[in-house]
C-alpha cells in the first residue's frame, strides 16, 4: 500500500517532465546545431503527426507532416524537411537537399 501511493505521488513529477506540449499555444523546443546555426519546434498536434518548425531566426513557420522513415522521424511539407533520428536531427531544402542545418540536437543547448 506504501509503495502505490508513493507511486501515484511521484506522477505529478514525472508529469511535469513531460514538456512536449503540443498545439499552437506550446513552446518551440530550441535546439542548437553544428556550424552556430538553431532550429526550434514543437508537435502541431497531440497524436505528433506534425511539427511546426524554424530554421535559425526566419520567422517562417513551416508546418510538416510526419511521413515513413526507416531511421528516426521525418517530417516534410515538400519544401522542408526535418529527420529527427532521436538524440541529433537535421533540417534540409527537399529540391536540392541543401543542408539548412545539421547535428542539431537539445544537449548543444547551453542553460
Amino acid at each position: 500500500m506504501k509503495a502505490l501511493r508513493v507511486m501515484f505521488l511521484g506522477l505529478p513529477l514525472l508529469a511535469g517532465c513531460a514538456h512536449w506540449q503540443a498545439g499552437p499555444d506550446a513552446p518551440f523546443v530550441r535546439w542548437k546545431c553544428q556550424g552556430g546555426q538553431h532550429i526550434a519546434w514543437r508537435y502541431a498536434d497531440k497524436a505528433r503527426s506534425a511539427v511546426d518548425l524554424r530554421v535559425g531566426d526566419d520567422a517562417t513557420i513551416h508546418r510538416l507532416r510526419k511521413e515513413p522513415a526507416t531511421l528516426g522521424t521525418f517530417y516534410s511539407d515538400g519544401n522542408v524537411a526535418f529527420h529527427d533520428k532521436g538524440s541529433t536531427a537535421l533540417v534540409y531544402r527537399v529540391a536540392d537537399d541543401r543542408l539548412l542545418a545539421h547535428g542539431c540536437s537539445a544537449s548543444l543547448v547551453n542553460f
